[in-house]
């Protein structure tokens, strides 16, 4: 009885942890192949507020400066997760692959939990140095 109890709790715990590695996946390509298209908007629902508020809006501010002719050659873009790294209950790291036209490479993604949701949490970060 024991075992079978057991062995249910860790069917349970491994569906589970799949479905969580699923939603964290999910959200990680939805914001990965928007900004991809350049479709800042678009990112704008799967990411932290802190994301948004540095790397969304200095996106915005310089895709103004782009040519449209070069934004056009570089989509569509497409976006293959590879890997779903879940290191705690509200943080995880996800390892994308996004292929244009012009280019072709691997990065990570880290993801945070807020308010239930997995949002991409890649804020412009400042570096204090001090002079010397």
């Amino acid at each position: 009885m024991k075992k079978c109890l057991a062995l249910g709790f860790l069917l349970v715990s491994l569906a589970a942890c799949d479905s969580e590695k699923s939603r964290i996946e999910q959200s990680a390509y939805k914001y990965s192949i928007a900004v991809a298209n350049y479709d800042i908007d678009g990112a704008e629902d799967y990411c932290t507020m802190e994301t948004s508020n540095t790397f969304l809006k200095t996106a915005r501010y310089l895709l103004q400066f782009v040519d449209s002719s070069y934004m056009a050659s570089d989509t569509p873009a497409t976006i293959e997760i590879v890997s779903v790294n879940q290191l705690s209950d509200t943080t995880a790291a996800v390892v994308f692959h996004k292929q244009t036209p012009i280019k072709d490479f691997s990065d990570t993604l880290r993801m945070r939990k807020r308010d239930g949701k997995w949002l991409a949490h890649s804020p412009i970060e400042k570096k204090h140095t001090i002079a010397q």
